[in-house]
Order: structure tokens, then sequence, then C-alpha cells
């Protein structure tokens, strides 16, 4: 574990915090402010229960329920009986990261002080998130609206010492796990269960991950569009400043820039292009990957808001001590970003696999049929292209929008809900689809650019070609090369060819991170 602290408050959370915890192992730590908000909620709701108060979920019971009075004797076992009752789900267990992300963005969004949660739970929670603790979570349950109830009832029912968590690679009860670290199980006070289970931290934390991961594809399409740029021989007029400007929708812009930065050197620059006009996939990249940046842009500054917010119902106000129900825990937001997201995502494995056939496409490349240098008795990269499609048609399915559906739940009390976590996870593994598919892209250009060896490229993009061909030498005869593509995939997915880049150019497509 990093020494270093991710301070919670409530306010200043960001995408990259969370990813530092969840892919690089820092912790977190409760600020002073966040402490003394979540305290003060907790006398707030103290007060009322002493005056005996109507609260919504905390003295009455859930959803279409919400008119039964639940007695001040009982109301602690109603908070463990919600954890008992919402813990239903199906389905493969959600990604480790996405459940350690999650119990960082609940914990930071009590930290605002409107949940009214015991520090004692807080600190436990910190706890679980420092020890690496990962509940077993199902992925299929939640609605996102009211927030994930399903999938943070199994988060939720650890502190209460069930259900099975993860540590250390091994799979423990929850007692147990709990008494490895030093804890007992929690006897959940008014509203805690409620508060535990009523937010989106789980649909969040998927598309934390989601938008992290698609800014490093899209940034390493830069790269694969100019490979394939100097593999093809491409006309760069495409690219220059006056036609952006002519359309100066900012992404578009950012990306001609980036790609005119990492041809810096290239004879690219400075010869007779040789087609007045190259296809679509490449003389259109800019426009397409610049409306991919732009929505990139848009979904982070959204998560960001979320992620900062807080999200389970009802809410304390602290400056008034009052108590207000509403309609935070609703996963729109999130379920139409990542929709959209979904959508512009599949669009950039699309083009993509458009210039891979082209590359492999001589009647338009000039290059060798399928890049085999003896074609017949070799199929060369024929069959790439073929896995690269079935990826595309598996991404066009998942980017149905989930956002659009809608069923009504706990007797018409709950009658439109976001389906914010489906969306989240489909664009999650549409992310990691198209990081496969721009590993293809650059593979291929590679493979190309080994048959116009006498040209320049530019220093950056020659730095990458000769990285790779360190390990992956040109492909002569037909040979298995599965693995050399899924290598080329980890190179995407640790930043290794984009650093490497962008050592050259500096930061590509502006201040991303």
């Amino acid at each position: 574990m990093s020494n270093e602290f991710i301070i919670l408050d409530g306010d200043s959370l960001t995408l990259n915090d969370i990813i530092e915890v969840t892919r690089f192992r820092n912790a977190v730590k409760i600020g002073k402010e966040g402490r003394e908000r979540i305290k003060k909620a907790r006398s707030i709701i103290e007060e009322k229960l002493a005056k005996n108060e109507i609260i919504y979920g905390v003295s009455t019971g859930f959803g279409k329920l919400e008119n039964k009075i639940i007695s001040p004797s009982e109301r602690e076992k109603l908070q463990t009986n919600l954890i008992k009752s919402h813990s239903i789900g199906f389905g493969p267990y959600l990604p480790d990261e996405v459940v350690l992300g999650a119990l960082v963005i609940e914990l930071n969004s009590f930290c605002r002080g409107g949940s009214g949660i015991r520090i004692e739970l807080a600190e436990m929670l910190e706890k679980l998130i420092n020890n690496r603790i990962i509940p077993l979570v199902p992925s299929i349950g939640s609605l996102g609206a009211s927030g994930d109830l399903s999938p943070l009832a199994y988060i939720a029912r650890i502190l209460i010492g069930e259900g099975e968590a993860k540590f250390e690679d091994k799979i423990f009860k929850g007692s147990e796990i709990l008494a490895k670290i030093g804890l007992s199980p929690i006897e959940l006070s008014a509203k805690e269960g409620l508060s535990l289970i009523n937010g989106t931290h789980v649909l969040t934390s998927f598309a934390v991950h989601t938008v992290y991961d698609g800014i490093n594809v899209l940034k390493n399409s830069v790269l694969s569009v100019g490979l394939t740029l100097e593999a093809f021989d491409g006309n760069v007029q495409a690219f220059s400043s006056f036609i952006m400007n002519l359309r100066p929708h900012k992404g578009q812009k950012e990306f001609a820039k980036a790609l005119l930065d990492i041809l810096e050197g290239s004879d690219l620059l400075s010869k007779q292009p040789k087609r007045i006009q190259d296809p679509y996939s490449i003389r259109c990249s800019p426009q397409v990957h610049g409306a991919i940046l732009d929505a990139i842009i848009y979904c982070k500054n959204l998560v960001e808001i979320e992620i900062n917010s807080t999200t389970d119902n009802p809410l304390i106000d602290l400056e008034n001590s009052e108590v207000a129900s509403g309609g935070n825990f609703h996963g729109e937001p999130i379920g139409l970003s990542m929709d959209y997201l979904g959508i512009a995502m599949t669009e950039l494995g699309n083009i993509s696999e458009r210039r891979v056939n082209l590359l492999l496409d001589s009647s338009i490349s000039d290059l060798p049929p399928f890049l085999s240098e003896q074609p017949g008795l070799n199929s060369g990269l024929m069959i790439l292209q073929y896995a690269d499609t079935a990826i595309s048609a598996e991404n066009k399915v998942l980017a149905s929008p989930a956002s659009i559906d809608n069923t009504s739940v706990s007797a018409n009390q709950e009658d439109h809900v976001s389906m914010g976590l489906t969306a989240s996870k489909k664009t999650y593994k549409i992310v990691n689809n198209v990081s496969k598919m721009i590993a293809v892209e650059i593979y291929t250009a590679c493979q190309a650019l080994g048959f116009n060896e006498t040209r320049t490229i530019s220093n950056g993009l020659n730095k990458v070609y000769s990285f790779i061909r360190e390990t992956i030498p040109p492909l002569k005869e037909d040979r298995f090369f599965d693995t050399e593509v899924n290598w080329i995939g980890e190179q995407i997915y640790n930043r290794k060819l984009i650093q490497m880049i962008e050592q050259e150019t500096g930061k590509l497509l502006g201040d991303l991170e």
C-alpha cells in the first residue's frame, strides 16, 4: 500500500483519485471537514429521533411501505432487515476495482454530511477500503433508482458480519474478514442501513473506470491513426488548421493538432500527397475522433460531479437542521451519459476497423494482399480483421441504450428507474473491447510499415514502431500471432505506448487527466 492518502472531504474527489486507490493501491483518509460534517448530521438525526419525529426510512417503512410507522424499539432492526431483504442479485461478481471504487465514492458521499450515519460506520468503511476488502457482489440486480440497492446491500452486509468478501485474493465470510482486520460486526443504527444502500455508487464506479480507460484508448487512437497514415502514405492536408478553424469544434481541432504533433519529422508533412483525398476513415478521423473526445470530456465532467454528491434519501440539511426526502438516488445523469459514451466508443472501434480494412485491401492500399509477403500460401492478417469485425458487432449490440428502458417497481411508488447500472456495465465492456481494436490497428499498421522502410516516419512514431519490433518481428509467413496482438493491448492498458509518444510531443488532446 502507498503511504500517500487521498483525503475525502465530500467536495474534491477526482476521477484520478479513485483510480489511484483501485489500481495503484493508495489509501484514503476521512478529512477533518468531512469528519465534522458526518458528526453534525448524525447529531441532527439523533435529536429528531429523541423528539419521535417521523422520518422516512428511519421511523417508517421503505418504498410503498412508507406509511408504516416503526416503533422506537424496532428502528435498529429495521435497518438490518433492509440489508437482508435487499441482498438479492444474480450473475457473475462485479470487478474488484468497481466494488472498491464504489466504497470510496460512498464514503466520500457521507463526508458531505447529508446522510446521517455515525462516524464509527464511516471509519469502518475507511478501514475496509485501506485493507482492500472486496465484497462479492452479483452484477445483476440494480435498476439505478433508488440507487444501486441490491449491489450496495451486498457490500453493506459485510459490515454486519454477513456475506462474503475477498481479502488478499482469498474469500472469507463477513465475520471472518472483519476479524482479520481487527473489526467486529456493527449493529446498524437508525438511518444507517438506508444510507448504505440508497446511492448511485456502484454505477458511478463503473463510470469512473470507463471514462478513465476511454481517455486512454482515445489517446492511443491518435497513435493508431498516425501509424496508419504513415503506412497508407496518407494525405495530411485534411488536418490543416485552416480546415479545422472553418468548423471549430473543440474536439475536432484538438485531434487534428494531436495528429500533426505526432507526425512531426515525417516526410508526409513535406512531400506531395499520393492521393488527392483519402477514404473517410482516415480523412475524417478528426471529425469522428474529435466528436468522441467531446463526448468523453462531457462525461468526465458529469462523473466528477457525481462522485462529489450525496445520492441517498432522505437527506440532512446541516444549515437548517432539517431532513427532507428527494430523489438524488436516481441514476439518470450517469445512465444517459454512459449510453452516450457507449455509442461514442463504439464508433471509435468502427472507424478503426475500417482503417484496418484499408491496409489489408491491396486494391486501395497498394500494399501486398493482407500484408503477406507470399499471399496464397499465407493468409497474412486476413482473419485478424474478422476478429476485429466480430468485436465491432458485439459493441453495436452493447451500444443499444439502456436508459430509455423503464419498469415500474415497488407497487408503482418507484415508477421510473434509470437502468444506470446496466448502461455503465455495458459501456465498461465496450471500452475494453475498443482497446483491443486499437491494438489490432497498431499491429496491422506496424506490419504495413515494414513494406516501406525507406521512407522517413516521425520521430515519435518511429520510437513506438522500434519498441514494438523489439518484441514482435515482422510477419514473414503465417504464425500464431494472437499473443502478439494481446501484448500490444497490454501496452495500451499500461499506457506505455502513449507515454513514449508524449515524451516527444507533450500531452496529447489537452489536459484530459
